[in-house]
């Protein structure tokens, strides 16, 4: 007997709920596994890319957080100030006569020691408004000086590289003069006078990894440069803090620093320090 009509739809109607109702429900359940995944998927790449930029970030402060420490807090290896202090370099030779006339003054270095109150107040003004304007508001940096310097270093640089000759390899990162404070210029030339006179040359001059880093990258000059003007930002914030613990005062420490710059600067000819060469 074939069955009645309404037989035969209640029994097409269970065919179709019996394949119809799974499948839309496996179709869903693929499609929520599948839209789960991708969250997962993105959740992960996501927790991924913070943890690479996590681990770059403390990478890259590593290396910072050890310089800040040895410029800023780390006291070894650093020069004997006593010297400084008493002002010892060497002083011209005199032989006098009878009466206590000089009559003759010999030495390699001809110099002569002055104190801050026998500084010209012309003199003393001009040397600032030249030299460091800010010198008696900072401690022996003027960080206000940083991007001028990186914007002229940027630009000779750039222009090297333009240049129709190109710039050799260690020479493609150039390092202008200028930015450096009165307290600077007075540790390069009298604590770090034997480093800035082989700066230039191929023998690295300081020791570890950094530095050989550093040296594959810029070469070696351009890396004796750097390494050194390091050092000479760190001795010379050294120096402002220990001359003002010695004369009590940031201002008495002020004036004994320009007095030695007075005195020590180089002006050529052999002569060292404004009084000598005046003469």
């Amino acid at each position: 007997m074939r069955p009645e009509p309404a037989a035969r739809e209640r029994v097409q109607w269970v065919v179709l709920w019996s394949v119809a109702v799974p499948a839309t429900l496996s179709l869903a359940a693929v499609r929520h596994v599948r839209d789960a995944a991708r969250g997962l998927r993105r959740s992960f790449s996501k927790r991924v890319s913070l943890r690479i930029a996590a681990a770059l970030l403390v990478l890259a402060a590593i290396p910072a957080g050890a310089a800040l420490h040895h410029v800023y807090f780390d006291e070894r290896a650093l020069p004997d100030l006593a010297g400084f202090v008493r002002f010892e370099p060497p002083t011209t030779g005199r032989v006098y006569d009878a009466k206590g006339r000089v009559l003759l003054e010999v030495a390699t270095e001809y110099r002569r020691v002055v104190t801050y109150r026998e500084i010209p107040p012309v003199l003393c003004d001009a040397i600032l408004a030249a030299e460091d304007k800010n010198f008696f508001a900072h401690h022996g940096v003027d960080y206000g000086a940083l991007p001028r310097v990186v914007l002229k270093a940027a630009r000779v640089s750039t222009a090297e590289l333009r240049s129709p000759k190109g710039a050799r390899r260690d020479e493609w990162l150039q390092l202008p003069q200028g930015g450096s404070t009165l307290t600077q210029q007075l540790v390069r030339s009298y604590f770090l006078g034997g480093l800035t006179a082989r700066e230039s040359g191929d023998e690295l001059l300081f020791p570890g990894v950094v530095a050989r880093g550093l040296a594959r990258f810029f070469g070696v000059p351009t890396t004796n440069k750097l390494m050194r003007k390091v050092e000479e930002i760190r001795t010379a914030l050294w120096l402002e803090r220990e001359m003002e613990r010695r004369f009590g005062s940031r201002r008495a420490a002020k004036e004994e620093i320009l007095a030695r710059y007075v005195s020590f600067i180089y002006l050529g000819h052999g002569r060292y320090g404004f009084s000598a060469a005046s003469d």
